[in-house]
């Protein structure tokens, strides 16, 4: 630590006492390079209290452990999420030790940033070192910054002393209201057993195995009453008398206790039910834009009204802080907060989850063959009668034509590749509600959820389009009540973890993450990990990104579709008006068809199998197809996903090979592909090969190590690749496939020996 250290009289100052009180001090000032030379000022000391940045909650530990600080109480001024670092179970456990000995105290910032950093260091022998300056206790700083600091040496008890502890007491008082670890201690003080509290600490870490978390079982018991009122309403009988609720017809609509209406129908004034064109009639028919044919058929989806329902949420089995949350938020909307309960309007609890979470509940009901989505006051069911041809020909065919503006408006050499894999993105969305259900069915010790049921990650350029389709997904699943995802600059580790606990299965979309972001949402990488078949409902993630893939602990847990496409997207493009209009058109056009898929799949119940995910829909939308008597187009992924038929990565891989920017050169029993790219380009193509061809980058190499399976892969023998055949036969003209892999390896089974011969063995 450079600097200079002088002896001052502050008795001289006696015309500034509120700056600098009485009494002899040291001074110094120091430049300080490394953290752990900052660190050795704490060493020893009896308690230190501390206004600053902080990363890492570990390092809290490692300050009061192995620099034997006596006890520590520090407002962390930078962070937002800092229960959310804490990542390791034994962390939390000293965490929890040391607060409840009294040597921690960890103060959360209530409002902006404290940017300030001043420690009150007192000694053993009664003395104290007052610092400030720009040294902070994050790891960041000292990686990138040389930092200063000003270090006053004092008696406890001083006039300077006193005002400097004066000082960071008006920090806590005017930027804290709230302690690390609050809610966590006062349930390990309940807790009945030591298995009990073990749990405790694991679920507030994000990896634990309790049945529910607090916040999940208020949501649990709401959404029981959810799905018991939506039994009564969709539930039939043949023999009335064993009916709960009895369903008259009367003449005056008002007075009815509960209204089932269309979906895009009200109630006039006077009473009577009329569509949203004024026409008078409980069905509603679907017009087709660009089409002289109206279909008339009567699509059952009713919206059922519930304005009494209520919801409750006892209490008494949960943390006292959750409670309270809970109950101030909905009290506002109506709810009665009483001793051991919350009872909540239907409407206020719907528009409490769709603030807290950006995504409505969404609950599946196997037994009442329904899919239940919560709208204010009411419960809209998306399982239908089955439909006829004419429909299933219409919604497919809108479908079609959103997914055809890649033809009529894109611009892509990989045109059949991208409207493949937008179409997957839609089997993906017309899955994802059932997930929860697979977790059941596939659940067991010897089988890794995370690896089962995925994640989306859509990437693509900003003009790729891939954040409007995942919109038109979201429309399609919710009836067009929900049409945007959430913006990534909202999103943290906290709301990761916090939507599990909402016992909904809407998926959670995420617009525009950075791969940065998403590789720093720790829970991601063990979503399902916890899950049980107690467990509330969890929405599958959805990604759209401007980002490469990320790095691999991610990338195995997602299905990852490739938008290689560019659309107009400024006025002043050509083709954009007409882009816009077509997919406006596209947008305005009713399509029912998630309502077809929800009841193939709840009367069917594939998950109860064991073996399936998407592909069960994939086969349901082919089936559909069938019944509509209607050609597939050629893009549909009628029998393997269409990440697999249309590889991206093999066709960025060709294109090299086609282009001449990329060479092989042999290695012992291996192979190594030398690019004609940058370094950091390099990385995209190594990422982009399937593990088994055991890859790694050097520069801008990527060696393989499976060089036969290379070669079946990207369709060329070894000996091929080696000579520099592949890119291109002796007139120019390419050889290459357009990635949908019709090419095979004819002479895979003779690579070894060509390679062998090759390097001389």
């Amino acid at each position: 630590m450079d600097g200079f250290t002088s002896t001052i009289s502050f008795e001289e100052f006696v015309d500034m006492p509120e700056f600098y009180g009485s009494g002899a001090a040291t001074y110094r000032l120091a430049m300080v390079k490394d953290r752990r030379d900052f660190l050795d000022l704490f060493e020893g000391a009896r308690h230190v209290d501390a206004v600053t940045y902080a990363e890492t909650p570990e390092l809290l530990v490692e300050m009061l452990t192995e620099y034997e600080i006596g006890s520590l109480d520090v407002l962390i001024g930078n962070s937002d999420d800092y229960a959310d670092r804490v990542n390791e179970v034994s962390t939390a456990r000293s965490l929890v030790q040391l607060r409840q000995d009294g040597r921690l105290t960890v103060r959360l910032k209530n409002q902006k940033t404290v940017h300030s950093k001043i420690y009150r260091i007192v000694m053993p022998d009664d003395t104290v070192r007052l610092v400030h300056g720009s040294a902070n206790l994050s790891r960041n700083s000292w990686e990138y910054h040389t930092n200063q600091i000003s270090v006053f040496t004092t008696d406890v008890g001083t006039e300077l002393d006193e005002e400097f502890e004066k000082f960071i007491d008006q920090y806590r008082e005017a930027y804290s209201d709230q302690t690390l670890l609050e809610g966590l201690v006062e349930a390990l003080e309940e807790a009945d057993s030591t298995e009990e509290r073990e749990n405790h600490i694991e679920y507030w870490v994000g990896v634990g195995d309790l049945d529910v978390s607090d916040t999940a079982a208020l949501n649990q018991d709401a959404v029981e009453d959810l799905k018991d009122a939506a039994d009564r309403v969709t539930a039939v009988v043949d023999d009335p008398k064993n009916a709960d609720e009895t369903v008259a017809f009367i003449e005056e609509p008002e007075n009815a206790d509960r209204t089932i209406v269309g979906p895009e129908e009200s109630t006039s004034d006077d009473g009577t039910t009329e569509s949203d064109d004024g026409n008078e009639s409980p069905d509603f028919g679907l017009v087709e834009s660009d089409h002289e044919t109206n279909l008339t058929e009567t699509l059952d989806r009713p919206r059922v009204k519930a304005p009494d329902e209520k919801i409750r949420m006892g209490t008494s089995k949960v943390d006292k802080a959750t409670a309270d949350e809970f109950g101030v938020s909905l009290r506002d909307r109506g709810a009665t907060v009483e001793d051991h309960s919350i009872t909540a309007p239907l409407s206020a609890y719907n528009n409490q989850v769709k603030e807290s979470t950006a995504i409505p509940t969404m609950s599946v009901l196997p037994e009442a063959e329904q899919v239940v989505i919560g709208e204010d006051d009411e419960m809209i069911l998306v399982a239908t009668d089955e439909p006829t041809p004419e429909v299933l020909n219409h919604c497919l065919e809108t479908i079609e034509n959103y997914i055809e503006t890649v033809e009529n408006h894109g611009y892509t050499q990989s045109e059949t590749a991208v409207m493949a894999q937008m179409y997957e993105a839609f089997l993906y969305g017309f899955w994802a509600p059932f997930a929860n259900q697979y977790a059941e069915a596939l659940s067991s010790p010897s089988r890794t959820l995370d690896n089962v049921l995925q994640h989306l990650y859509i990437e693509g350029k900003s003009d790729a389009g891939k954040d409007k389709l995942t919109e038109y997904i979201l429309r399609l699943i919710s009836d067009n009540t929900v049409i945007s995802g959430v913006d990534a600059d909202d999103v943290g580790v906290g709301e990761i973890r916090g939507i599990r606990e909402w016992d909904t299965c809407f998926p959670y979309a995420i617009i525009d993450a950075e791969k940065r972001k998403i590789q720093n949402w720790s829970p991601i990488r063990n979503y399902w990990g916890d899950w049980t078949p107690t467990s509330v409902d969890q929405p599958c993630l959805i990604f759209t990104t401007n980002d490469a893939l990320p790095k691999s602990e991610f990338r195995n847990r997602m299905k990852i579709l490739s938008m290689d496409v560019s659309f107009p997207s400024n006025p002043e493009d050509p083709g954009f008006q007409e882009a816009q209009e077509d997919l406006a058109a596209v947008l305005e056009r009713q399509n029912p068809i998630f309502s077809y898929v929800a009841r193939r799949m709840l009367t069917e119940q594939p998950w109860t199998d064991g073996t399936g995910t998407i592909e069960d829909v994939r086969r349901i939308v082919r089936d559909f197809y069938e019944e509509a008597d209607r050609d597939q187009p050629e893009y549909f992924p009628a029998e393997e996903p269409a990440e697999k038929t249309y590889d991206t990565g093999r066709i960025k891989w060709q294109r090299d090979i086609q282009g001449g920017r990329v060479s092989f050169e042999p290695e012992p029993s291996a192979i190594t592909a030398d690019f004609d790219r940058e370094e950091y380009e390099v990385y995209d193509y190594e990422k982009r090969l399937p593990k088994r061809f055991m890859s790694d980058k050097s520069g801008s190499s990527v060696y393989i190590g499976a060089p036969d399976d290379f070669a079946e892969w990207i369709g060329y023998p070894v000996e091929e690749l080696l000579n520099g055949g592949a890119g291109e036969t002796g007139d120019g003209v390419s050889q290459l496939g357009d990635g949908d892999g019709d090419h095979e390896n004819e002479s895979g089974t003779e690579s070894s020996g060509i390679l062998a011969r090759l390097l001389g063995r």
